[in-house]
This record gives C-alpha cells, sequence and structure tokens, in this order.
C-alpha cells in the first residue's frame, strides 16, 4: 500500500513538473529571443513578467472579472510596452558593451518593482474569480484546470512560435541574427527594425505568460525576483538554440522543481533547481542545444 501511494505520489508530482515546464518554456521564450537576436542582455525580465501579472490582476477586476480573458488585451499592451521600450531604451543598448546593458535594466528593475509596490502595495494580489479554478481526477490523478490550460496555451503558442520562426521571413531573419547579425545586416535586412520587432514579440510572449501565470498563482512586487532568475537560467541552460530547445530545459526546470516541493521540501527547490543548472552548464558549458 505504501508502495502504490508513493507511485501515484509521484506520477501526481511529475504531471505538475511538466506543466509548469510547459508555462516556464513560454516565460523564459521572449527572453530567449531578444538575448539571441539582438544580443542584449535584459535583467529586467522578471519585472515585466510581474508588471504583466499586476495588469492581468487589473484587467480582471475592472473590466474582463476572469484572467483567461486578458490576454486579449495584455497582448497588444506588451507588444506596445516593447516597441516603445526598445525604442526609448534598448535602441541605445544594442551596441553597448555589457556591463552598459547590465546597468541600464537593473535600473528598469528598481523602477518596476517600486512602482509595483507604490501602486498595489506589497500584499499578495490575486483575482478574485476565475472559471478554470477546479480540477478534474484522472484515476488517482488530480488534474487543475488552472494549471492545464496555462499549459495547453503555452505549448500551442511556442508551436506557432516555431512555425513563424521556420517558416516566415522575419522569422528566419531572426534566427539568422541569432547566429551572425553582421551578415544578415551585410544581405541588407535592416537589423533596426528587426531588433524593434523583435522586442515587440518578446514582450508580447511576456503579456501571455504573465496573464497565464496569473490564472494560478498570486503577485508581489517581488515576484520579477523569482522569474528573472529562473528564466534566465532556462536560456542559459538551453543555449542559444531553438524553440524545442527552450522547452526541453524548462521542462527540465519543471519537472526539478516539482520533484523537489513534492518529495523533498519546497524550501529546499532553489538548491535542487540551481544546482542542476550548474552541474549541467559545468559538463556542457554552451548549454543543452546551444549553437554558439
Amino acid at each position: 500500500m505504501v508502495g502504490v501511494d508513493f507511485g501515484v505520489q509521484l506520477i501526481q508530482t511529475i504531471v505538475f513538473g511538466l506543466m509548469l515546464g510547459g508555462v516556464y518554456a513560454l516565460a523564459a521564450m521572449g527572453l530567449s529571443l531578444l538575448f539571441g537576436v539582438a544580443n542584449l542582455v535584459n535583467f529586467a525580465h522578471g519585472e515585466y513578467i510581474m508588471l504583466a501579472m499586476y495588469i492581468t490582476y487589473f484587467l480582471s477586476i475592472s473590466l474582463f472579472g476572469d484572467p483567461v480573458l486578458s490576454p486579449i488585451l495584455t497582448i497588444p499592451i506588451f507588444f506596445g510596452i516593447g516597441v516603445l521600450t526598445y525604442l526609448g531604451i534598448f535602441k541605445r543598448l544594442v551596441k553597448a558593451p555589457p556591463l552598459s546593458q547590465i546597468a541600464a535594466t537593473v535600473g528598469i528593475v528598481v523602477l518596476l518593482r517600486n512602482l509595483a509596490l507604490a501602486v498595489w502595495a506589497a500584499e499578495p494580489k490575486a483575482p478574485p474569480y476565475t472559471v478554470f479554478a477546479t480540477s478534474v481526477n484522472v484515476g488517482p490523478i488530480i488534474i487543475p484546470l488552472d494549471k492545464l490550460l496555462a499549459t495547453v496555451v503555452s505549448v500551442f503558442t511556442l508551436i506557432i512560435l516555431n512555425q513563424f520562426l521556420e517558416k516566415s521571413k522575419l522569422g528566419i531573419a531572426m534566427k539568422a541574427a541569432a547566429d551572425d547579425v553582421e551578415a544578415v545586416s551585410l544581405m541588407g535586412v535592416d537589423t533596426g527594425r528587426l531588433f524593434l520587432l523583435t522586442t515587440g514579440i518578446s514582450m508580447a510572449l511576456v503579456g501571455l505568460s504573465g496573464s497565464l501565470i496569473m490564472t494560478y498563482q498570486a503577485v508581489t512586487p517581488t515576484s520579477g525576483l523569482l522569474f528573472g532568475l529562473l528564466t534566465w537560467a532556462i536560456v542559459a541552460l538551453a543555449g542559444l538554440g531553438t524553440v524545442k530547445g527552450i522547452f526541453a530545459a524548462s521542462i527540465i526546470f519543471g519537472l526539478a522543481d516539482s520533484l523537489a516541493s513534492g518529495l523533498w521540501d519546497a524550501r529546499g527547490r532553489e538548491i535542487v533547481l540551481y544546482g542542476l543548472f550548474i552541474l549541467i552548464l559545468w559538463l556542457r558549458p554552451k548549454g543543452l542545444f546551444g549553437r554558439r
């Protein structure tokens, strides 16, 4: 009986890990695009996810009533935020030394974190209602519908993004720029426009991922710290590879997170996550799927 109970718990934990990994992949993909194409070190990525979660909360209580509808607005809002951020800040950082990029984006971290604290205070915020706040049972396994929805939407979005990068002219130019931006420029591609659209798409993915995370998790002004570290670790683990690489690295992190929390101690999840991250990068410094 003990063995059966442990087996059910293990399967349950793996299911949760796979769902976590799917959402982590979408959150990290925007960072991977921006870093890979524009070679921009954006340490404020987690804070933008935090901002997307707060905007989702605001839209839920003031307009939609349910966070699952908020991507209708968060996606275009964050595409616009991406365009404005590029024109106002990132455009001047693309060719700047890494230290300047780090200093500027850390400044954005401080700005957004204190803005969230001033507007929404320190108490956790969560939408009061979502139609998916329930679960279904598959035998003894419990499937939370809010996490399942987030996972399905994330995976579907990543499939569309992968097709976009493989088949469209803009996507092919993005992939080429990730390998050699100078060669792309010599081929007549307007790299300024390319970086602008890449930043917009990156932020649109942030808007969607923040909305999905908000369906099952509360937000605080410090939430960006967790997502910032996590997404950078996923990108570094995957290497500058493909959507498939980000997805695989995210699944590894999702499973490690869930197994550490479910079978050991939630307080030690960071030890497992970042210990695994250091071990893999020690064995493969370019990441699991890195092209350069």
